[in-house]
C-alpha cells in the first residue's frame, strides 16, 4: 500500500511537471512583454482616464500610467488630466515633484519631430539629452553607457549620424535595437520636392494633408503609393475631403513633417 502510494505521488508530480513546462502553459506572472508605446501629443489625449480609457500623462517625454492610482480616480488629481503632458505641472508645481512617479508604470515615450537644427539641442552636455537620427529616425542615447556625455567612438549625439553608423561603425545598425526609438526628422518639403515621395519603383510614399506630411510608404491601403486613385506625391487634402473615409484612410500613417508654402 505504502509503495503504491508513492508510485502514484510521483506520477502526480511528473504530471505537474509536464504540465508547467507545455507550450501553453503560461504562469500568472510570466506575461508577454509589451511594447512601449510611442504616442504623439495628439495621441496622448485620447488616453484621459474617462470612461474605462486607461489614464496616461507625460513628464519629461516618458509616459506613465495612472490608470490604478488611487490618486488619479477618473484620470484627475489635484487639478491635472490625465491625457496631457504634465512636465511643468508635476515638476514646478506638484508638492511631491517627480517622487511619486516611482510607484507608477512607465509605459512609452512621446514621440518626437525635430528638425536637424533642433536635434542639435540634443548633444547630451550638461544633462541635456543624446539624441541620434539614423535614416530619419530619432534613437535616445541618453542612458547607454557608451553614449556617455553625448559622444561614443569619435561621433557625437544631436546629428544625423546615418552614414557614420551604416558605413564607419564596426557594429552598423545592429546596436540601435538596445536604445529607444522616439521619434522622427522632420520633414520640410514644398510641393515641387514632394512630387519625388510617390511610392513608385521603391521610393517612399508622402503626401500632405492640410500642410502636414504623412510617411504612407508600409501603410495597407496605400500600395505602391495609390489609393482609390489618389497617387501619393501630392497634397490630397481635397481629394480626402471628397471621400467617403476622410482623413480616416491616414489612421496608420506617420506624420513626418510640414509642406513648406
Amino acid at each position: 500500500m505504502i509503495k503504491t502510494r508513492k508510485l502514484l505521488a510521483l506520477a502526480l508530480l511528473l504530471a505537474l511537471a509536464l504540465s508547467l513546462s507545455a507550450p501553453g502553459f503560461r504562469p500568472a506572472h510570466a506575461q508577454e512583454a509589451k511594447e512601449p508605446l510611442l504616442l504623439t501629443l495628439e495621441e496622448l489625449k485620447t488616453f484621459d482616464g474617462k470612461d474605462g480609457r486607461p489614464a496616461y500623462v507625460a513628464v519629461d517625454g516618458i509616459i506613465y500610467d495612472m490608470t490604478n492610482s488611487v490618486p488619479w480616480k477618473n484620470g484627475e488629481h489635484n487639478g491635472f488630466t490625465a491625457g496631457n503632458d504634465l512636465t511643468r505641472e508635476i515638476k514646478e508645481i506638484s508638492p511631491h515633484g517627480v517622487g511619486k512617479l516611482q510607484n507608477v508604470v512607465a509605459v512609452g515615450r512621446l514621440r518626437v519631430l525635430l528638425t536637424l537644427d533642433e536635434l542639435r539641442a540634443y548633444a547630451g552636455k550638461d544633462g541635456s539629452p543624446a539624441y541620434v537620427a539614423v535614416d530619419g529616425v530619432i534613437y535616445d542615447m541618453t542612458n547607454s553607457l557608451p553614449w556617455k556625455n553625448g559622444e561614443h567612438n569619435g561621433f557625437a549625439a544631436g546629428h544625423d549620424l546615418t552614414r557614420e553608423i551604416k558605413e564607419i561603425s564596426p557594429h552598423g545598425v545592429g546596436k540601435l535595437q538596445n536604445v529607444v526609438e522616439i521619434g522622427r526628422v522632420k520633414v520640410e518639403l514644398t510641393l515641387e520636392q514632394l512630387k519625388a515621395f510617390d511610392g513608385k519603383d521603391g521610393r517612399p510614399a508622402y503626401v500632405a494633408v492640410d500642410g502636414v506630411l504623412y510617411d504612407l510608404t508600409a501603410h495597407p491601403s496605400w500600395q505602391v503609393g495609390e489609393h482609390a486613385g489618389v497617387q501619393a506625391g501630392q497634397d490630397v487634402t481635397e481629394a480626402l475631403n471628397a471621400s467617403p473615409h476622410g482623413a480616416g484612410v491616414l489612421s496608420q500613417a506617420v506624420e513626418i513633417g510640414v509642406l513648406l508654402p
